[in-house]
């Protein structure tokens, strides 16, 4: 993906290759006799285009009236488009401009395209446009999606779960142990991923009823702490398994989140913030008495179907309590 900020901006969710190939495409298909290319481009018009009225007419040219169901809801205009840098955003429809734009200069000349503009949009809005969009379409990566949401707006995160959640995760990428860790786009051959960081399990522990909202401040940076320690003491118990996520399930998506779901335990259990010495006792008893190993593909034939991996949380918690009977689950 590139962003293109304070200008003609695009956003792009494919590989160049893919990409070449789709532009490709699209130049031969309006090469071709005939042809449209119906789906809208949709751009949003920047502050220096502007537009004047013109009157609607009332007869066509067979000399009948014409009458408009709702006349209110438009309007004829001239639109005035500068030749300038950041007159129009593409906000979709960038391979359908760009194959048109590879095509010959007769094709070029005589095709006419149909856009559809937007103007007044806050780049928030147009951002959410664009993954609406793009959301269900096979070649956005659904970790473009939540990176697009991405805000570095701490207020915006107190109101929104799902925000403070993506935040947290793009911040967790940036030192250790997950420093470059998490793929936080559509390129990368990490086993973790944004999707997977911020998903179901950290908004439950971000929410309003969430244990790490009760326990610390409700700020990024409380919690960021809180999950790197947390992690980190995690990653120091089990190295051969963090330098190893092709084999085994630690630290994967499946991994963090079933300790995702054991953190909720531990803070259940704890009942307040934590420290190293509390989580390290907690996941030294998981080591000292988890007989099963931690190879992904062995897990994943013991814990299938839609409950496998809470019932794989439930044994986590069963190992832990043959040293902590009380620990919560």
């Amino acid at each position: 993906m590139r962003h293109i900020p304070q200008g003609a901006r695009e956003w792009r969710c494919v590989s160049a290759d893919a990409e070449e190939k789709q532009i490709a495409s699209v130049t031969k298909f309006v090469s071709e006799k005939h042809a449209l290319l119906p789906p809208n481009i949709i751009v949003h018009f920047g502050k220096t285009v502007t537009w004047q009225p013109l009157p609607s007419p009332t007869v066509g040219t067979d000399g009948r009236a014409i009458t408009l169901t709702r006349p209110r809801d438009c309007e004829l205009v001239v639109l005035s488009i500068p030749l300038a840098y950041a007159s129009l955003e593409l906000i979709d429809g960038q391979h359908r401009l760009y194959g048109f734009v590879q095509a010959d200069p007769t094709t070029r000349e005589n095709f006419n395209l149909v856009v559809l503009g937007i103007s007044g949009l806050s780049f928030e809005t147009r951002r959410e446009t664009f993954v609406a969009i793009n959301d269900r379409s096979r070649r956005m990566d659904p970790n473009l999606v939540a990176y697009l949401r991405y805000t570095d707006d701490e207020d915006a995160c107190h109101r929104h779960t799902e925000l403070m959640a993506i935040k947290i995760a793009v911040e967790l990428n940036r030192s250790t142990p997950f420093q470059g860790k998490i793929r936080l786009l559509d390129v990368g051959d990490q086993k973790i991923t944004l999707k997977g960081v911020s998903g179901y399990d950290l908004k439950g522990l971000l929410g309003r009823r969430g244990l790490l909202r009760r326990h610390y401040p409700n700020e990024s940076k409380e919690y960021i702490g809180a999950l790197r320690l947390y992690f980190g003491v995690l990653k120091s118990l089990f190295e051969d398994e963090w330098q190893h996520p092709e084999e085994y399930i630690i630290f994967t998506n499946r991994g963090i989140s079933a300790f995702l779901k054991l953190l909720r335990s531990i803070l259940k259990t704890h009942k307040s913030r934590l420290d190293s010495e509390t989580v390290g006792s907690y996941l030294k008893a998981l080591k000292d008495n988890w007989k099963d190993g931690w190879v992904t593909r062995q897990l994943r034939n013991s814990y299938v179907g839609s409950r496998g991996w809470k019932d794989f949380h439930r044994d986590l918690v069963g190992a832990i309590r043959q040293v902590y009977p009380d620990f919560e689950e």
